[in-house]
């Protein structure tokens, strides 16, 4: 039986969501904690659903290393119960840059402070809330590890996560240039009802750039299609 191949890589991705705080009595009293309220916005504005992912990040104060979050991420793991993953990243939100945890695949909601009560304890300072705020845009920038498994001329499936694609671009988009290409392609309207995010792989001595594309039940033909569109209006 052949093997299927999956190729993990380290890089980043950058996206833009709307955030709101967490009120919720779980959390450590007098610390912030950002919830996506809005996850996937360009997918799911188009297409309802009730299974909306689940997105939360926890503030910190300071600037923490990748290895720093990454090492007490797995030592945390060690002695949580519970399934989680994480993501270092920075949130830039009132055009201030913030360290941020990315939680996902969180089983109960009442997990957060415990969470955050481990990180505390690894030594990481927890942001304290300063003001409330609902649905305030926010860019997210995110340090991960992808699985992606080769589907497809320079394309990808991610096999980490359900519904997520991607490919290759031939040089790297700044945000404002790619939101302005992503609304571009969605005129052809056989293409709507889809969320996009610019992303990038170390590897080679160099940097690759790409397209993170979300939609449920993708399929590499739809993602060949947005995958060309794309192309065609970059040259």
């Amino acid at each position: 039986m052949e093997q299927t191949l999956i190729v993990e890589k380290f890089g980043g991705l950058l996206k833009e969501e709307p955030l709101s705080c967490v009120n919720d009595e779980s959390i450590v009293p007098g610390t912030c904690v950002l919830e996506a309220v809005d996850p996937f916005m360009g997918y799911y504005r188009e297409v309802s659903s009730e299974l909306k992912p689940s997105y939360l990040y926890l503030m910190l104060e300071g600037h923490y290393s990748i290895e720093q979050i990454t090492r007490a991420t797995i030592s945390i793991r060690k002695k949580f119960k519970y399934g989680f993953d994480a993501a270092p990243g920075y949130i830039n939100v009132f055009d201030q840059y913030h360290r941020t945890i990315r939680l996902r695949n969180i089983e109960q909601f009442g997990h957060i402070g415990l969470l955050q009560k481990f990180y505390r304890e690894a030594g990481f300072v927890l942001h304290k809330k300063v003001k409330t705020f609902t649905n305030q845009s926010a860019k997210i920038s995110l340090s991960k590890l992808f699985n992606l498994e080769p589907v497809g001329e320079l394309m990808f499936l991610d096999r980490s996560q359900p519904h997520h694609g991607y490919f290759i671009i031939p040089r790297y988009i700044g945000w404002d240039e790619f939101r302005e290409l992503t609304i571009e392609v969605k005129y052809e309207t056989s293409l709507l009802n889809f969320d996009a995010a610019s992303a990038f792989i170390y590897e080679n001595s160099g940097i690759t750039d790409l397209v993170r594309i979300y939609r449920e039940n993708l399929t590499i033909e739809k993602l060949t299609a947005i995958r060309n569109r794309y192309l065609k209006l970059l040259k």
